[in-house]
């Protein structure tokens, strides 16, 4: 996409198909390209000059081309690329000429035995987490939002005291005969294909400068989570922990497939789940914010019709999807206005909170609190006054 946010894009759109329909901060167009069957019958370009989430863009929700100025004095002027900057008086994208992914071998998933003695521990604190002693700890995934149903399918578990083993149990991972240390806390299990690929640890009680998430030893911690899910020919989201993206598909259900790499700082490798990324209509990056998740997303953009979606912060100390959905926001309206700018997105503000509202876009509801809709300006605007 075009950056450069000085750049009046409507009407440049205009100036070449005449005046637009508006609707909100959009204008909207038939599109003029000739991938549409039987014509585009409804307006399906939109066009907008953006805001300070996101550039000025546009795409054709029917036939999917989509990008800034430069790309829209290539596609419907013919403009080379040296000829469309001149026009736009731009200089290059210095990125330009890094988007190709790198070469990578592909990966496996661990040993046989690692597998098996994966999946007893998976049962074990499957067991423990759904009986008195994983109390406390379903209480705490439930309080993140996640419906028992996720939980289950998920196959998130409890470990409820910390323990060694030996490491020939486990086939000897990484030809490390140390044995594998495994702390209290949630178990979560990478399981693509009917195959444990990772287990990765949050511990109950972290000590000195432990990670928040601890792999064990063997794991592949960069597969791909929910890679087999991902759906033909739709949007597919990129979350960067595996609790966002189990909350987030528990959500949108099928608006759009939900995949993560399970951490910011985690790679993709194409090799082995590239072939999966063909699936795809598009990407959105719903990454952190903060300076891991902005890295992370960073190293995504090169994907196929890849836009990163800023998650309002509702609340001071927001940062990700969790957050967002616990302070009130509806996370498939996020989606359907990252997907459908026209729509709204719905937030529910708690009861101990006053919010700044748009004039005839809200009620109030059974228990006092305020269900409003916005667009994404919108929202902006009242969270800076409401701060």
């Amino acid at each position: 996409m075009d950056k450069n946010a000085n750049i009046d894009l409507i009407a440049l759109i205009e100036s070449d198909l005449g005046q637009g329909k508006k609707s909100g901060r959009w204008m909207l167009y038939h599109c003029p390209f000739p991938r549409h069957k039987h014509g585009d019958k409804k307006p399906s370009l939109t066009v907008t000059n953006g805001d300070s989430t996101r550039p000025p863009f546009w795409k054709c929700w029917s036939c999917d081309k989509q990008s800034g100025a430069v790309k829209w004095l290539m596609e419907y002027r013919g403009m080379s690329y040296a000829d469309a900057l001149k026009a736009l008086q731009l200089k290059p994208d210095p990125n330009r000429t890094r988007q190709e992914p790198p070469i990578q071998q592909p990966d496996t998933p661990p040993c046989e035995t690692w597998r098996a003695r994966a999946m007893q521990l998976i049962e074990r604190a499957q067991t423990a987490l759904w009986d008195e002693r994983g109390t406390a700890t379903l209480a705490w995934l439930r309080a993140r939002g996640l419906q028992d149903e996720t939980i289950r399918v998920a196959r998130l578990g409890y470990i409820p005291k910390d323990y060694t083993e030996k490491a020939k149990a486990w086939g000897n991972p990484n030809d490390d005969s140390r044995p594998l240390y495994f702390f209290e806390g949630v178990l979560v299990p990478g399981i693509i294909l009917r195959k444990v690929w990772y287990l990765k640890m949050r511990p109950a009680h972290p000590r000195g400068h432990m990670p928040k998430y601890i792999n064990i030893r063997g794991s592949k911690s960069s597969a791909l989570y929910l890679a087999d899910f991902i759906a033909k020919d739709q949007p597919t989201i990129f979350c960067e922990g595996e609790f966002d993206a189990l909350l987030l598909k528990q959500e949108i259900k099928d608006l759009a497939s939900v995949i993560t790499l399970g951490a910011a700082g985690n790679n993709l490798n194409l090799a082995t789940w590239g072939i999966y990324l063909l699936r795809p209509s598009a990407f959105i990056l719903a990454y952190d914010i903060d300076h891991a998740g902005n890295g992370g997303a960073n190293k995504l953009t090169w994907l196929h019709n890849a836009q990163r979606l800023t998650v309002p912060q509702l609340r001071p100390g927001d940062k990700d999807l969790t957050d967002f959905h616990k302070s009130g926001g509806n996370l498939c309206s996020l989606i359907e206005n990252a997907l459908h700018p026209e729509k709204q997105i719905l937030i529910t503000w708690p009861a101990d909170i006053k919010p700044v509202t748009v004039d005839g876009k809200y009620e109030v509801t059974s228990d006092n609190r305020i269900a409003a809709h916005y667009f994404p300006d919108e929202l902006n605007r009242c969270l800076e006054v409401m701060q």
